[in-house]
């Protein structure tokens, strides 16, 4: 929730990175994509197969 207002603030203000690497930024938002889509694929891998999805009906039907 942070991340996303300072990696803008970064990259128009470099100065107010305070000796922050420019690209950490972009290395902790690939980090925290790849840490979302491994939580997934984790909890898809137990899920058994079959199961129904408890909170199907406050999703949108499409």
């Amino acid at each position: 929730m942070v991340m996303l207002p300072m990696s803008i603030v970064v990259l128009t203000h470099p100065q107010a990175a305070a000796g922050m690497p420019f690209w950490l930024i972009g290395l902790i938002a690939i980090g925290f994509v790849a840490f979302a889509l491994g939580y997934t694929m984790f909890v898809d891998w137990f899920t058994p197969p079959g199961a129904e999805d408890p909170f199907e009906r406050y999703r949108r039907q499409r």
